[in-house]
């Protein structure tokens, strides 16, 4: 910015421009919360974790044989939400692991120590969850809720292991 011709300012003492202090802030709006004690807590909060939109791109880039009467954006929505409350558990984003973990619960990562009577349990809870839980929040809460912290703590191979017993989550 030029100089003001009518203000004479010499070259040898340039203005210093210094921050003012810095104020103090409160929470002083409705709804601010002013301690970590405050924040809700408890069924219908959940636990957020760090990045969980990470797990679109790990359900978009999957590899999996559907049956030609399901579809792809659905089956998607399924194993995003698992990610999600897999890897919030644990505080943190998904991974290949949670998207493992997701796909072998559906019955998209099953493999021959599955007993075929599993599988087709497996693929019978992913045809009725995952046209609804692309399509309504209220059938997503209760799919979520269905996951039990303990069954989410499992490892893949715990899973698998699980379900080559014949144990199937999920059912409606």
């Amino acid at each position: 910015m030029g100089q003001e011709p009518q203000i004479e300012m010499l070259l040898e003492d340039p203005p210093a421009a210094e921050p003012g202090p810095a104020r103090r802030w409160s929470a002083t709006r409705p709804g601010d919360f002013r301690s970590p004690a405050e924040v809700p807590w408890g069924e219908g909060f959940g636990t957020p974790g760090p990045d969980t939109g990470y797990a679109l791109k790990l359900a978009s880039q999957a590899q999996f044989v559907l049956e030609p009467d399901e579809n792809r954006h659905n089956v998607e929505s399924v194993l995003v939400l698992i990610m999600s409350a897999r890897a919030s558990l644990f505080g943190k984003a998904p991974s290949a692991d949670d998207l493992s973990f997701a796909l072998l619960l559906i019955g998209l990562g099953a493999d021959a120590s599955v007993p075929e009577a599993g599988i087709s349990a497996l693929k019978a809870n992913r045809k009725y969850w995952a046209p609804r839980v692309s399509h309504g929040s209220a059938s997503a809460r209760r799919l979520v809720s269905m996951l039990s912290p303990e069954l989410l703590r499992l490892s893949v191979s715990d899973l698998r292991h699980q379900l080559a017993l014949g144990e199937v989550p999920l059912t409606p």
